[in-house]
């Protein structure tokens, strides 16, 4: 996935929309150059799962701490539309009750 990204300004990276199948919206990654070179392969896959998720607005976000989750990447941010969205658990953390 890293050849896919393109650097959007000096603090941030996009994963444009359909860099693979499914994916309706891109992931932006908050990283400066030094943050990028430490992104792990992971984290991208897990942006762009959250980027293929029904009812998704404008962007996966991806925070400059971002480290391999369970189906979004810690550090990642998503918003979904209310008629046609989801709520994921895997997005706050299945040990947050």
């Amino acid at each position: 996935m890293k050849e896919k990204l393109r650097r959007l300004d000096d603090w941030r990276l996009e994963l444009p929309a359909g860099s693979r199948a499914g994916m309706s919206a891109p992931a932006v990654i908050y990283a400066d150059r030094e943050i990028e070179k430490t992104l792990d392969d992971k984290v991208l896959e897990q942006a762009a799962n959250t980027a293929c998720l029904p009812g998704i607005r404008r962007a996966a976000l991806v925070m400059p701490d971002a480290h391999a989750g369970y189906g979004f990447p810690i550090g990642g941010v998503a918003a979904f539309g209310l008629s046609d969205g989801v709520v994921s658990p895997g997005g706050v953390g299945y040990d947050i009750n």
